[in-house]
């Protein structure tokens, strides 16, 4: 439900693998704390949009928002404020490298990679520096990219107006 305004990552930046990183932390947890610890969604997560320019994002379709509004400040603020486990980070990383290669398994599925790094990052090389620059990003770094670029979210809001409290957008 929201999206940050203007506050994104050029892909030929170390922030843009760490911001995809932090994206995918912070939907973890938010999928553990809304779906399996409350029920409160079926699909809840933080989206990562991987383009010349990688902007973080929330969703989520609920019944209670703002259960889960209070629920996902909470997991924002504690990815802004504390540092990942590192051990988590490891294997975050690892099933990064695994769905890499699930994803890249055809040839045109390759095709497609080398293509988006010629027109993202102005060279079908950068492709092949995604794990490298993965395996870089420290629990610093996802803390850091988690202030920087997780911030001053627009919120889009489809529902009965009434059962939203419209100050729990001002927090984010």
């Amino acid at each position: 439900i929201g999206r940050p305004r203007q506050l994104y990552t050029g892909v030929t930046s170390r922030d843009y693998v760490a911001l995809r990183v932090a994206t995918a932390v912070l939907s973890g947890r938010l999928y553990t704390e809304v779906r399996s610890r409350r029920n409160l969604s079926y699909d809840v997560e933080s989206q990562f949009i991987e383009r010349a320019q990688g902007v973080g994002g929330l969703y989520v379709t609920t019944v209670d928002p703002n259960a889960v509004l209070r629920i996902m400040r909470h997991e924002l603020s504690t990815l802004q404020t504390e540092t990942v486990d590192p051990e988590g980070l490891k294997r975050l990383e690892q099933q990064f490298i695994t769905e890499y290669y699930l994803k890249n398994e055809t040839n045109a599925d390759q095709a497609n990679v080398l293509a988006r790094a010629e027109v993202f990052a102005g060279d079908y090389r950068a492709a092949d520096r995604f794990m490298d620059d993965l395996q870089r990003v420290t629990p610093a770094d996802v803390r850091r990219v988690a202030r920087q670029y997780l911030k001053d979210f627009r919120f889009a809001y489809v529902g009965d107006a009434s059962k939203l409290d419209r100050s729990l957008l001002s927090q984010f």
